[in-house]
């Protein structure tokens, strides 16, 4: 049977019957190609945050165009008060500055939110628990570096289903998976390339610009994963702040 095209109302599963799944959604590549590989079997519930990121603006306007091209349900939860508490990160404290073309130890740290995929996987349980769904996904991955966030690891999410299930005693528990924890942002990239995932609308950029700042970290691991998976990059980058002609592989 032939698949309907992704912005099809139709390709999205329907029916009580299908199992829910809960994709904690960004709007990035990562997310997007994992609401595409759950769309195959899962009718999707998309839950992006908003916890006062200083890329929120044009991280959940790509997450709405997203889940408006995937035909799926989508809901953004607002934290915004979290984001002046979480001082010393760039990506929420304002008096810090988002590093550019340096991929060291000190700027990965300062990109780093703490506990970050803890408290949003958190709520999106919650979600999960009441909605009967039968998973909890995240694009989490690994790097060259393996996995630089302390609550990204493979060790984590072990301990966390853990937590969920002593969590939901008594009431519906999911499972919280992580299928691309093996898995490079090339490899994603290529998948997402196989399902026909709407890569070219997907926000990446720690910055609010109208278009990729090119500098940043996550461009330039954005740019590194197309050019890695011979992918054609449909990014936009800022001609005056990106040279093409740089190694778009952080060290």
């Amino acid at each position: 049977m032939r698949r309907p095209p992704l912005n099809s109302p139709s390709a999205n599963l329907a029916g009580t019957d299908v199992p829910l799944a809960v994709v904690l959604f960004s709007g990035g590549l990562d997310s997007t190609v994992l609401a595409a590989h759950y769309r195959r079997t899962h009718r999707l519930l998309l839950i992006s945050f908003d916890y006062g990121q200083r890329h929120a603006t044009r991280e959940l306007a790509a997450g709405m165009e997203v889940a408006a091209h995937l035909a799926a349900e989508h809901h953004t939860v607002t934290v915004t008060g979290l984001g002046p508490l979480l001082t010393g990160c760039s990506l929420t404290d304002h008096r810090e500055t988002v590093p550019t073309m340096d991929p060291s130890g000190a700027a990965l740290r300062s990109i780093t939110i703490p506990n970050r995929n803890a408290f949003i996987t958190d709520m999106a349980v919650s979600i999960a628990m009441a909605r009967h769904a039968e998973v909890v996904a995240l694009g989490i991955h690994h790097t060259r570096e393996g996995y630089p966030m302390p609550d990204g690891r493979p060790d984590f999410f072990a301990a966390y289903q853990e937590m969920v299930r002593l969590a939901s005693r008594g009431f519906h528990t999911p499972r919280v998976e992580v299928p691309f924890i093996g898995m490079q942002k090339e490899d994603i990239v290529s998948y997402g390339r196989r399902l026909d995932a709407p890569l070219d609308k997907t926000w990446t950029c720690y910055l609010d610009g109208l278009v990729h700042c090119g500098t940043c970290l996550a461009c330039l691991t954005r740019k590194s994963a197309f050019a890695e998976s011979a992918t054609p990059d449909p990014t936009i980058y800022d001609s005056e702040a990106f040279d093409d002609s740089s190694d778009p592989h952080p060290a």
